[in-house]
């Protein structure tokens, strides 16, 4: 989830830091790590500038026999995928955000994707706006079994266990669950509703699982805004066409943790909003922002590929901020797809009439779902509408 941003090298172990690829050096080239006389080098400690050339330099304790050619073939192929900026020094990216810095929320749905729990299932459904922050803020602590129910105040001490009993019903032991569900007053308060809504409910043993039973019993608008949204709208991103006789691409990328498996997808439409192009393909196993960074660049491809497309002007919006900085800066980016950001770059300062730009929140649930549906395909999937 934090990945080494490589700049002047300085502060970069060469063979033990993530450099290229998804493995250290050391793991790729064990034979020349063991040859090299200074294993624990930095990346500036085997290079040296001659003009405005990279060129490495390496120190062996033995000639090369010839499995160590091989390996170090593997390892000079491996080292022309890697470019650096002598100006910028070396710095952590925070891979799940695709801004590249760390935020609670991101790592909070890092942790929920990767986890097989069945415990996160309620959370996900839970912050809808549909009630006040409080409310959510006490459903969320219920469902946990987090509230400052007299049961956990006995168990804690703070009262005696004589006086743990429920304040609406007086008989039994106050928990979340019984002053929630099973209590005689909150049985009321539901079957009130149930009747309401004409209908028969087994009460599940703990909020738990009432949250994940929940669906909306009629498909009218109250309803429909009860289980899933607010009663006052979200704002959401709009999307908003190009101007003049242009061209807008949408692009997205997707990524499954537990399947190990990336994806994008992307649409294509002119000024009225009319569909011409959509694309949705799995790519090799990758962190989100250099996913995004394939979606554009075969956003151009496709582009490059049709006259008639180029003979426009051409915008390609992108929801991260870090894959349109890379492409739109000068230099910079991760090294191991330096070949696909130099594409872009130059196919954008060769044709003017292309332009990459960034926008915080995905303008249309399209480009989601095709990158989403690339996840289980085996072959790249373009369309011409």
């Amino acid at each position: 989830m934090i990945r080494k941003q490589v700049g002047m090298g300085t502060n970069t172990l060469f063979w033990h830091d993530l450099l290229v690829g998804d493995c250290p050096l050391k793991a790729k080239c064990p034979r020349l790590f063991r040859l090299n006389s200074s294993p624990n080098g930095s990346v500036s400690s085997f290079k040296f500038w001659e003009g405005k050339k990279w060129e490495w330099a390496f120190s062996w304790c033995r000639e090369f026999r010839p499995y160590d050619t091989i390996e170090w073939q593997l390892l000079r192929l491996l080292l022309d995928r890697v470019h650096f900026n002598p100006e910028v020094p070396d710095s952590f990216i925070w891979t799940p955000h695709k801004s590249g810095l760390f935020t609670v929320k991101s790592f909070s749905l890092e942790l929920a994707r990767t986890s097989s729990g069945w415990h996160i299932v309620p959370i996900k459904g839970l912050w809808k706006g549909l009630v006040p922050h409080r409310i959510e803020l006490f459903v969320w602590f219920s469902i946990l079994e987090k509230l400052n129910t007299r049961a956990k105040l006995a168990h804690l001490g703070i009262i005696p266990p004589s006086e743990a009993h429920c304040v609406m019903c007086g008989t039994f032991t106050e928990s979340s669950n019984h002053l929630l569900i099973h209590c005689s007053f909150a049985y009321h308060l539901w079957s009130w509703w149930l009747e309401v809504w004409g209908l028969q409910w087994a009460f599940p043993a703990d909020l738990r699982s009432a949250f994940i039973q929940w669906s909306p019993p009629h498909k009218g608008i109250f309803f429909k805004k009860v289980s899933n949204g607010s009663t006052t709208p979200t704002p959401m991103a709009v999307w908003s066409p190009p101007s003049g006789n242009g061209l807008k691409w949408n692009v997205d990328a997707s990524y499954h943790p537990s399947l190990q498996k990336s994806a994008i997808g992307g649409v294509l439409r002119d000024s009225n909003g009319k569909f011409l192009c959509l694309f949705s393909s799995p790519i090799p196993p990758m962190e989100i922002n250099l996913a995004e960074v394939y979606a554009i660049h075969r956003a151009i491809k496709i582009s490059q590929s049709c006259t008639n497309i180029m003979s426009h002007n051409l915008i390609i919006e992108s929801d991260s901020a870090n894959a349109v900085k890379w492409c739109t800066s000068k230099d910079g980016g991760p090294w191991n797809i330096h070949f696909i950001l130099n594409f872009i770059r130059n196919s954008s300062s060769a044709d003017s009439s292309v332009e990459i730009i960034h926008k915080s929140r995905a303008a249309n649930a399209v480009t989601d779902c095709l990158a989403k549906q690339g996840l289980s395909r085996a072959d790249d999937f373009i369309a011409w509408v």
